[in-house]
């Protein structure tokens, strides 16, 4: 009887192996789909058709909420709540001018065990883990609890003004809620799940045009360099320290990203002067001090100047609940690690989708080389990624 009962779990085991095996060539042969399709922002090049036909087969309802040039999609299976909704983009930077691909950027190639292809890793090695993670999740459960969402743009890379946040006012119109959202950015630093994203900085985006008076060089009492006017708001502005950090969130920086001036000859100073900064905030900050400090510190110099502001994104934190506590428990289970819960990294469409939805979390592969020539992802990284999505969906949904 006891041999029996070990032939038995053996073939158990061996079938559960041929399934997985099934499902991560499958899950493989979608991400090389997806890469094959040059969806630089804010082109989707079909790659939400190709989704939606996977996720309508299996019982989706489609709605393409596409705005000018951009391709949206929201899908939903079931009903009631909790409302689990996956969210990414199908748009991806481009290859770079003289970058040096050692295989054409849109041409995935499977090698020494990583899938190489722009998008590898950020984020359609991520889109591919998301649906077939559902998909078997369906197969296995046709009659789960509540709901299943998919929240999908091709407007993320660029100015991200008429995707993910569209999609969301157009579900806060007619009232739809979300309990948990998966983002799927790429979040590992060295080991899946080693870290995750509960939250993120605000952005604020600031064009400052200092006003000077053009002169020859050889007469600098006739002229106004706004260049040498400049020194002391720019260290003023680097060097502060605008607040202290807290758990989560370092403090806030500023970084001046870009200058320009011209003045059409070396013997000639320039008329105007311009500076890019980006201030990245925490909470423990907001727009309106930082725009108030910059402002008072310009008329406190003396400076000319003409300002454009852009609030780019409000900072946000995902507080403990049932799904930070899901998301941990289910890595620690899987990959034996505890993850870190940071808020690092650039901006991302949580900050629309936090709008609507009680919890979202951020949980993907490697970033290693995101928006780098000979971007990849390695095929167990993502198979694993697959799994956890799908375990994620087993501890939210079956309860």
């Amino acid at each position: 009887m006891l041999k029996q009962t070990t032939v038995i779990k053996e073939q158990k085991i061996k079938l559960h192996s041929k399934i997985e095996l099934n499902y991560q060539s499958i899950m493989l042969e979608l991400a090389q789909n997806l890469i094959r399709k040059p969806s630089i922002t804010p082109s989707d090049q079909g790659c939400c058709d190709l989704i939606g036909e996977r996720l309508q087969a299996i019982g989706f309802k489609l709605e393409f909420m596409n705005q000018n040039s951009v391709s949206n999609l929201w899908a939903k299976r079931g009903s009631g709540h909790p409302v689990v909704v996956f969210a990414g983009h199908t748009d991806v930077v481009p290859p770079g001018q003289n970058a040096k691909w050692e295989t054409p950027a849109f041409i995935p190639v499977i090698k020494d065990g990583f899938l190489h292809g722009r998008g590898a890793s950020d984020m359609k090695g991520s889109l591919a883990a998301m649906v077939v993670a559902v998909e078997q999740f369906v197969a296995m459960y046709p009659e789960h609890h509540g709901a299943i969402g998919f929240m999908l743009t091709s407007d993320e890379e660029g100015i991200a003004v008429e995707g993910t946040r569209h999609i969301v006012d157009n579900l806060l119109e007619r009232n739809e809620k979300i309990d948990c959202a998966i983002v799927g950015e790429p979040t590992t630093e060295r080991l899946l799940g080693d870290s995750i994203r509960i939250g993120r900085r605000g952005s604020i985006n600031c064009k400052i045009t200092l006003h000077g008076k053009q002169g020859h060089v050889g007469y600098p009492e006739q002229l106004i360099n706004p260049i040498h006017k400049s020194s002391r708001l720019i260290h003023k502005l680097s060097s502060k320290r605008w607040d202290m950090p807290s758990r989560y969130f370092p403090s806030t920086s500023c970084q001046l990203v870009k200058v320009h001036s011209e003045s059409g000859a070396m013997n000639v100073t320039p008329a105007d002067l311009e500076l890019w900064f980006n201030f990245r905030y925490s909470p423990r900050n907001s727009f309106e001090k930082i725009k108030a400090y910059v402002e008072k510190k310009i008329i406190k110099y003396g400076l000319k100047s003409d300002i454009e502001w852009d609030h780019e994104a409000e900072p946000y934190l995902t507080k403990r609940g049932s799904l930070r506590k899901c998301v941990q428990s289910v890595i620690q289970k899987q990959c034996g690690i505890k993850p870190k819960l940071t808020t690092g990294g650039g901006i991302s469409d949580g900050r629309f989708i936090k709008q609507i939805a009680r919890q979202v979390i951020e949980l993907g592969p490697s970033n290693k080389t995101i928006h780098q020539a000979n971007e990849r992802v390695s095929i167990e990284e993502l198979d694993q990624l697959r799994q956890l999505y799908f375990k994620l969906l087993e501890n939210l949904l079956l309860k």
